[in-house]
């Protein structure tokens, strides 16, 4: 059986709705859900999007972590300007861009590869095509490794239980200047949690000129596959609700590692983890916080929790403030255009698109 990324048509519908085309909220099953008009529901659902609460429904690209298996989590020293700044929001590997201020480096950039030699020659490649300054004009850039295969915990909504327990203890939810009421965070739960979103199947049936039911069988098929997971709605700034400060933490585990990692994946602060074994350091965290005072809090708690257990830790802030660019779809959308090229190219197989299944 051909792979699921070499059938043109699955990859005209994985470009459609990874984008977010014909994924909507349902408004009806929310304002069912929740017993409220539909209008109400309307009104808080368009606040979060107007206020860059949430991003609209998409599709997960969960093929991501198979196509380029390699993180890069990059120190670079990059001048900022136009140039560059273009660079870093175009680029189809660079997930995140974030100015920082960390010995000679004032750039951290999250990069994702297939693996070491494809990342060399886009190195070689993007001072040669002067996206970037070469080498003797900038200090050279540190890059660490990860492989995605061994993430531990990958929960982008994570973040959403620590709210909800601050809403339980009384406190104010603002987010982005503007004060969520409880129906709204009730909603933006359940679109983070990907209920309450309905794929339009008739919308992508007429765009791709296919019967309704192929596509609803074909995005059937591509979750089933593990291509995407079901449509949800993300924070816009890479696992962080707005106003909330992103913690990039290398961790020195000494001993009762599983332990620790268990608890990593209960913990609401803590996105994304993964094992790893960069120099003394055996574990990356990125984590989610409303303050740097927080984050104290949380690493004493741990100390508390596994005394002995954890050893140096570094760590880097990236406030929303700092971030240059995210666009959470944009090496998803590049990887389905890369497989589109080769197969219009014939450098991969698959048949034609068929007019229906």
């Amino acid at each position: 059986m051909a792979h699921p990324l070499e059938d043109r048509l699955n990859l005209d519908i994985l470009e459609n709705i990874c984008y977010g085309t014909g994924v909507e909220v349902n408004i009806s099953a929310l304002a069912q859900t929740f017993k409220r008009h539909r209008n109400t529901i309307k009104e808080q659902v368009s606040a979060l999007f107007e206020h860059r609460i949430l991003d609209r429904p998409i599709f997960p690209f969960l093929w991501l972590y198979k196509e380029y298996p390699m993180l890069l989590v990059v120190r670079a020293d990059l001048p900022r300007t136009e140039k560059v700044d273009r660079f870093l929001k175009e680029d189809g590997h660079i997930f995140g861009a974030f100015y920082v201020r960390d010995e000679e480096f004032n750039t951290l950039l999250i990069e994702f590869f297939k693996d070491l030699h494809s990342y060399v020659e886009w190195r070689k490649n993007i001072v040669l095509r002067d996206r970037i300054p070469p080498r003797e004009n900038r200090f050279p850039s540190q890059a660490l490794f990860f492989s995605s295969e061994n993430i531990v915990k990958y929960q982008p909504y994570s973040p959403i239980s620590g709210m909800e327990e601050r809403i339980r203890r009384g406190e104010r939810l603002e987010l982005n200047g503007y004060r969520l009421n409880s129906l709204c965070f009730q909603i933006m739960k359940k679109l983070v949690l990907g209920e309450g979103i309905r794929t339009n199947e008739n919308t992508l049936a007429q765009k791709l000129d296919v019967h309704r039911k192929t596509i609803e069988r074909r995005i059937a098929d591509l979750v089933h596959a593990g291509v995407v997971s079901h449509p949800a709605c993300r924070f816009p700034k890479f696992f962080v609700p707005p106003d909330h400060i992103l913690v990039f933490y290398l961790v020195e585990v000494k001993k009762s590692i599983d332990r620790i990692i268990s608890a990593v994946g209960s913990d609401p602060a803590i996105p994304m983890a993964l094992e790893t074994n960069i120099g003394r350091y055996n574990l990356l965290l990125f984590g989610a916080f409303i303050t740097v005072e927080d984050s104290f809090r949380w690493e004493e708690q741990y100390e508390a929790r596994f005394p002995d257990s954890i050893g140096a830790m570094k760590k880097i802030y990236l406030s929303p403030q700092m971030t240059a660019s995210i666009d959470q779809q944009k090496v998803s959308l590049n990887i389905i255009r890369q497989r589109k090229e080769a197969l219009a190219g014939g450098r991969a197989g698959g048949a034609a698109r068929p007019r229906d299944d």
